[in-house]
């Protein structure tokens, strides 16, 4: 279709792209532009919350280094949780942290975690070496026992099966990466999602997100086709000789 000359004979084309106008154009932009920011997740950033809880400096940070001790052909690992609070002495901040404690005797401590197992009934060499440090410092050997030393919040525990020579191996400094929030072995928690029929927290996270991002992408092809229903009336209305 062709539209009428102007005066001077200079045909005049309307401005007109597939039947919308340059304005209405625009305008379907600026909303996909703005739904579209409305319906993208933003990240959280920042440190993750386990760092933030696993700090421990209302605690005593207890480390156990099982690389030592094996089971069933294989050394164990460095492990690090949290006592909570002022724990009474040594043997209570291991518990505290989420360890369990042997005796072989009452008073001599013969494993953590049932490692070594068997527990040791006479002294072979190694026993569990007892170990203390501030954050920023060295490790330095208790010269009493877990049922005699006095732990101080914000300062690090640690415990190695050896000869009593070789303190755990993770420096003190670097300790704080390593912290979980234990949970004290006399007193378990349930973890959500362990129940049958339900997901874990991650889980429903995931569906939760995907569910919105659905919504907003529903309701952002809503209101477009309601902007092209719209300019296109508008277009019909205006005829063939109207510009914009």
């Amino acid at each position: 279709m062709t539209s009428s000359a102007s005066a001077g004979g200079t045909a005049h084309r309307p401005d007109r792209h597939g039947g919308f106008t340059r304005a209405g154009i625009r305008m379907l932009a600026t909303a996909a532009l703005a739904i579209g920011a409305v319906g993208m997740p933003v990240s959280a950033g920042g440190t993750p919350a386990l760092a933030a809880d696993a700090s421990c400096s209302d605690g005593v940070t207890v480390v156990v280094d099982f690389t030592d001790v094996t089971v069933d052909g294989k050394a164990g690992a460095v492990e690090v949780g949290c006592a909570d609070g002022d724990p009474e002495n040594g043997r209570a901040a291991l518990v505290a942290a989420g360890f369990t404690v042997t005796d072989s005797q009452p008073g001599f401590l013969c494993a953590i975690d049932s490692r070594p197992d068997p527990c040791p009934e006479t002294f072979d060499g190694s026993f569990w070496s007892y170990w203390h440090a501030t954050p920023d410092g060295e490790w330095t050997s208790y010269q009493v026992g877990a049922d005699s030393s006095d732990p101080v919040p914000g300062q690090i525990e640690g415990w190695r099966y050896n000869d009593g020579t070789t303190p755990p191996g993770i420096a003190p400094g670097d300790v704080a990466d390593a912290v979980v929030t234990s949970t004290p072995a006399t007193a378990p928690q349930e973890v959500p999602g362990d129940e049958p029929g339900t997901e874990p927290p991650g889980e429903q996270a995931q569906a939760a997100q995907g569910a919105a991002l659905t919504a907003t992408a529903i309701g952002f092809l809503v209101v477009i086709a309601a902007l092209v229903v719209v300019f296109a009336v508008r277009a019909r209305r205006r005829g063939p000789g109207a510009s914009d």
